[in-house]
């Protein structure tokens, strides 16, 4: 078992952030040329004690066992290019690289801290195809890799953040509830996708996409000799690997010029394996441990838009999910199922808009049906209401 300790942990950072892109263009040729450099620093302090609990072990630790003060330096270099190539009418390929260096803290997180910096760089291609064969289908692709930063930096950018419609700008993807804070995460997607457009006003796409980052961070542990027994501060190596697949049907129907209704359907499978390569899972179970989760995800919708300003709509989301855990207590695998969940949220809204689109008011309720949840964060989704929502907003426009 764990030994309990009360942790004091605050972090300040500062980080300046320049970059300069530029646009060419020509007939049937697009170059985007661009280069981002980052710098700052990182202000940390931590304070471990142990808890009163197990005060008869404090002649087994330092006293007090770990109080760091860490100030580490952060600073990045990024170079891109991206050429975009009508190779025929309504055929346009991008391929694109990227090139990204980083220095940064070795362990600024997990307490204790300790003072090193790591510095990792990689070339990163990217590929997009965007083709519509006629004016009823278009066909969307793309590959990219990419690095992300250690903080906030990676939030401000004019580097494209999409190719073939595909997002390839991620803070993070392997779930902070899991797995907490991380740094330059690595990132790799691809995706494929068909959107068609009947002439009975009829709009279908379906898409295919992979997102899958890897990780490797340094946590804060006290270790000690088995005899004598006197446990200091230290680290250890973890590795994270994320894998996430989904599907996802998309049907719209507009009917006469006021009402449209629709449907989606999405389908997410998702993986984290978390592994302590210098621990044996003899030793500690969670040393190779795996999170897995299915998420179904069914969205239906219904809207009113009438000439004289006045709207509604109204739309039912119902998300089901089954996940498991899978470590190896003594060296021996085990897989535990989760409980599952499942519920409905209905949300209903309607409004006025002012003449020319000036501006509307609207009221409206969320999560009408009142469902709590317990979703796993293995699979990524987007924030829903634990509980009933009523609201009333005002836009203006000028």
């Amino acid at each position: 078992p764990g030994v309990p300790f009360d942790t004091t942990y605050r972090g300040q950072f500062e980080i300046w952030s320049g970059e300069l892109s530029q646009i060419i263009q020509r007939e049937r040729h697009t170059l985007v040329l661009g280069g981002r450099f980052q710098s700052g620093s990182f202000s940390t302090q931590d304070r471990v004690l142990l808890n009163p609990s197990v005060a008869a072990l404090s002649p087994f630790f330092p006293s007090p066992p770990a109080a760091d003060s860490v100030r580490s330096e952060m600073e990045r270099i990024t170079g891109y290019a991206y050429w975009t190539w009508e190779v025929l009418p309504k055929l346009r390929l991008t391929p694109g690289l990227a090139y990204d260096r980083v220095e940064s803290p070795q362990n600024h997180r997990q307490p204790p801290l300790i003072k090193a910096d790591r510095t990792i760089d990689q070339v990163s291609p990217k590929a997009a195809l965007n083709w519509s064969p006629s004016s009823l289908l278009t066909v969307r692709g793309a590959y990219t890799r990419s690095f992300g930063g250690v903080s906030y930096d990676e939030s401000y950018r004019l580097e494209p953040t999409q190719m073939g419609g595909f997002s390839q700008a991620f803070r993070s993807l392997i779930p902070e509830s899991l797995a907490g804070s991380l740094s330059t995460p690595r990132f790799e997607t691809a995706g494929l996708g068909a959107d068609l457009h009947f002439q009975t006003r009829t709009y279908v796409t379906l898409q295919w996409e992979r997102l899958a980052s890897d990780a490797d961070r340094t946590l804060g542990v006290f270790q000690s000799a088995l005899f004598p027994f006197f446990a200091t501060p230290s680290s250890l190596r973890e590795q994270l690997n994320y894998r996430e697949q989904s599907g996802s049907i998309v049907l719209n129907q507009l009917i006469g010029d006021e009402w449209s209704l629709g449907g989606s359907y999405r389908f997410t499978r998702a993986r984290l394996e978390r592994r302590l390569p210098d621990v044996s899972t003899s030793i500690l179970d969670d040393a190779h441990r795996v999170d897995s989760g299915d998420l179904h995800q069914v969205a239906l919708f219904a809207l009113f838009n009438h000439p004289a300003g006045w709207f509604a709509g109204t739309d039912l989301n119902w998300h089901i999910q089954q996940s498991s855990v899978r470590n190896e207590p003594g060296g021996m695998a085990a897989t535990t199922r989760l409980p599952g969940e499942e519920f409905p949220q209905l949300n209903l809204r309607v409004g006025y808009r002012f003449w020319q689109r000036r501006g509307e008011i609207m009221i409206g309720g969320l999560n009408l049906t009142g469902e709590n949840y317990q979703l796993n964060p293995i699979n990524l989704y987007t924030e829903l209401p634990r509980e009933r929502v009523f609201y009333v907003r005002l836009r203006l426009r000028f």
